[in-house]
């Protein structure tokens, strides 16, 4: 499949079983390890959340982060916010790819915004228990400003007092700076809740063949206790010792 749309050159491939997708000319998932990120990406701020009614995803049109947060049986709505109408179609109605989300987008809890996420978030009153961005990395204005204090400052408005949100942040082996600045842009956010106090922050990794070493950071309003995460739901890839390593950063 291939197909450009008014935001982004979109091309699917497939070899075998292997299924890759790639957003201008970027490799977004490979059906051979992409549960490895999705879980990572899902289920730590998942475990740790103290509410899971409401949950906000920020990108992620392939559903398959979605797929994940139906793990959890409290769930009772998903608001999917994707610009690209393109991706979130293909997704919802070619039936290869809805199995490898799990027909995520046939559950009724499923809310698809096709929006800039920045508007939609002016637009809303809603507030989230959980928040997932799910975005590629920021390597144009248009997504970078997604990354930025002011976004996420007005993200954290939309968070719950005890709500978590977890962002993809590239690779901290590969793309050091980066992957700290998203760390430092989210920690100097003001909390929503405290006033002078800033968002809890923690940074954490994991590797994903495809990608190679990947980052991501968890972010809230109320401190973030990594060892209180208990995985009560089925995981290929995620495990007590994996969850362990995580948040241990080597020298390099």
């Amino acid at each position: 499949f291939s197909a450009t749309s008014p935001y982004q050159r979109v091309v699917v491939t497939k070899s075998r079983e292997d299924i890759r997708m790639f957003i201008n000319g970027s490799i977004q998932f490979n059906t051979r390890d992409e549960y490895r990120y999705h879980e990572s990406l899902v289920h730590p701020a998942m475990s740790l959340a103290r509410h899971r009614e409401n949950i906000l995803v920020i990108g992620g049109g392939d559903g398959m982060a979605i797929r994940e947060i139906f793990k959890y049986s409290d769930v009772k709505a998903v608001t999917l916010v994707d610009i690209d109408k393109t991706i979130t179609d293909l997704f919802k109605e070619n039936e290869l790819f809805k199995k490898l989300n799990g027909h995520a987008f046939d559950d009724q809890r499923v809310k698809v915004v096709n929006q800039d996420a920045w508007k939609f978030l002016e637009s809303t009153q809603d507030l989230y228990d959980v928040v997932i961005i799910d975005l590629p990395d920021p390597d144009d204005f248009n997504l970078s400003k997604l990354y930025s204090h002011s976004f996420y400052r007005l993200l954290s408005k939309h968070l719950s007092a005890f709500g978590i949100l977890v962002t993809q942040a590239s690779s901290p082996l590969y793309s050091r700076e980066a992957f700290w600045c998203i760390n430092e842009t989210l920690s100097s956010v003001e909390s929503p809740v405290e006033l002078k106090e800033k968002l809890y922050t923690q940074p954490y990794h994991v590797y994903i063949p495809s990608f190679g070493e990947w980052g991501f950071v968890m972010a809230s309003p109320a401190a973030l206790d990594w060892s209180r995460i208990k995985l009560h739901v089925p995981a290929r890839f995620i495990s007590e010792d994996i969850l362990k390593s995580m948040i241990q950063f080597p020298n390099d």
